[in-house]
């Protein structure tokens, strides 16, 4: 499949998380993932350990039963507490806590997409799964955390990055493994390989993605020392 973008910083800056825009009608040939896939395996990983293990999931069955867990996590982590007033929840999704009428709108499409992929999921040519074999660490943040999910988010960005150049989209759906244990039995995936992330992949309508909004860097990055307002 040639490549349709090869500008490394068009890539970069317009690899979207996508939803909306996935043709969920046109089959994504096997071959297509898995060149993806290969240059994803040249991303860094630590100790120069090959610990990703990835699932390419195609069968219909397969893929309704996850779509039913999914829509579950919508409804237990979306959905009702938006509905019930979490204050927590309400932070961080309602798009009336956002700053402007742009954030506003932006929030406001973001949640109508997620919505959108939980109730079309199983329609979506092929799930990709990411998941390690290296020991899982102790505590999810410092000492060997950095190094295990470093290890792998990597190469699940570089399969995106590479799926965007050949005119695919896909978006970092880590909600799925809120039922990781579930989903890994519907793959029969073994327990030492627990999972991490899931990315829905198709092609794409259409290829004018944009770079997004941004925060300037002058609320973001200072030198030498924490010199920023606020957290």
């Amino acid at each position: 499949m040639p490549a349709v973008l090869t500008d490394i910083d068009e890539v970069l800056t317009t690899t979207r998380a996508v939803r909306f825009r996935l043709d969920l009608d046109r089959p994504v040939e096997p071959e297509v993932i898995e060149e993806c896939l290969a240059i994803a395996q040249q991303a860094t990983v630590g100790s120069n350990r090959e610990d990703w293990r990835f699932i390419a999931v195609r069968d219909p069955e397969r893929k309704r039963q996850i779509a039913e867990l999914y829509r579950d996590v919508w409804v237990q982590t979306v959905e009702r507490p938006l509905k019930e007033g979490d204050p927590a929840t309400l932070a961080r999704l309602d798009p009336t806590h956002r700053s402007g009428d742009a954030a506003q709108r932006r929030q406001d499409r973001t949640l109508r997409g997620v919505k959108y992929l939980a109730d079309n999921l199983e329609r979506v040519p092929v799930l990709v799964f990411a998941g390690s074999v290296a020991p899982q660490p102790p505590t999810p943040v410092g000492k060997l955390a950095s190094g295990y999910y470093g290890s792998i988010f990597p190469a699940v960005w570089s399969f995106q990055l590479a799926l965007r150049s050949r005119g695919l989209g896909a978006v970092l759906a880590t909600a799925a493994v809120y039922h990781a244990d579930r989903i890994a039995e519907i793959l029969e995936v073994p327990e030492e390989c627990p999972l991490l992330a899931m990315v829905p992949v198709a092609y794409t309508q259409g290829l004018d993605f944009k770079a997004a909004a941004r925060r300037p860097l002058s609320e973001i990055v200072c030198w030498d020392r924490w010199s920023l307002p606020g957290a």
